[in-house]
């Protein structure tokens, strides 16, 4: 079976440069490398085989990224407008080789997250043939929070920031490390995209008119009857990605 890994390295890292950081967010030193370049390092030192690892950047960043991932087998993508993680897993799917059947997704600033947890929660996605799975963590005021019924089943998942979601007290959120088949990529994402897009406007129809990726998934699996289900086995230190100066030497920290 074989899997591909596509990593977003979008965003313009407006609070980094307000710290006086001009460097790309994903390129930013950490482990004595690039991030996104110790992501892919962290990823092929498990014990996954993959197909192939694209990387979906901004314009103007691509030989940025080929010197940083030099020798990596990395593909460079460019997401052409800042359109929200969906439209950047959307662009990144004309390029996805014809065998693969199970596609992670991820971010080049998220450098903690363990290769145990990306293999546990594939483990989960295969055996319970799941067409879409998050890594999730259990904690004080959830970011990102999964819903669940009385019987445990997802129903849902929300943002508490651009979809202005009220924080629960406690819960159960994703950390930023999914699982798709590519079957619902094609079914799910590419509906998505062709109902919401607005061509005209070159914007989607939403509120922020960008189209996110976990909670969009979450909810256009749902609606087909595909399955969805987190799998509670990260720690919230996986959830710590370079945002500001503060969680970059926070991060740095981390990994000595």
């Amino acid at each position: 079976m074989a899997l591909a890994a596509v990593l977003l390295c979008g965003g313009k890292g407006s609070r980094m440069l307000d710290g006086g950081i001009t460097t790309h967010k994903p390129l930013l030193e950490i482990g004595g490398r690039p991030a996104t370049r110790f992501v892919v390092e962290r990823l092929l030192g498990g014990n996954l085989e993959f197909a192939q690892i694209l990387i979906v950047v901004p314009p103007g960043r691509e030989s940025e990224y080929e010197d940083a991932l030099k020798g990596l087998n990395c593909q460079i993508i460019t997401q052409n407008h800042a359109l929200g993680t969906g439209d950047a897993v959307y662009n990144s799917l004309e390029y996805l080789l014809a065998p693969v059947k199970q596609v992670y997704v991820s971010f080049g600033t998220q450098p903690l997250v363990r290769k145990e947890t990306v293999e546990g929660v594939l483990d989960i996605h295969m055996r319970r043939g799941l067409d879409f799975t998050l890594a999730t963590v259990v904690m004080d005021n959830p970011y990102a929070p999964l819903i669940r019924d009385s019987d445990g089943n997802v129903v849902g998942s929300v943002e508490t920031h651009l979809e202005n979601a009220i924080m629960p007290d406690y819960g159960e959120t994703n950390i930023g490390a999914y699982w798709a088949s590519k079957n619902a990529l094609n079914q799910v994402l590419c509906g998505l995209y062709d109902s919401l897009y607005m061509v005209d406007e070159n914007r989607y129809n939403t509120n922020s008119g960008e189209l996110g990726y976990p909670n969009e998934m979450v909810r256009g699996c749902l609606a087909v009857g595909l399955g969805v289900e987190g799998v509670p086995i990260a720690n919230e230190i996986e959830m710590i990605g370079i945002k500001t100066p503060e969680t970059l030497e926070k991060i740095r920290e981390i990994l000595g």
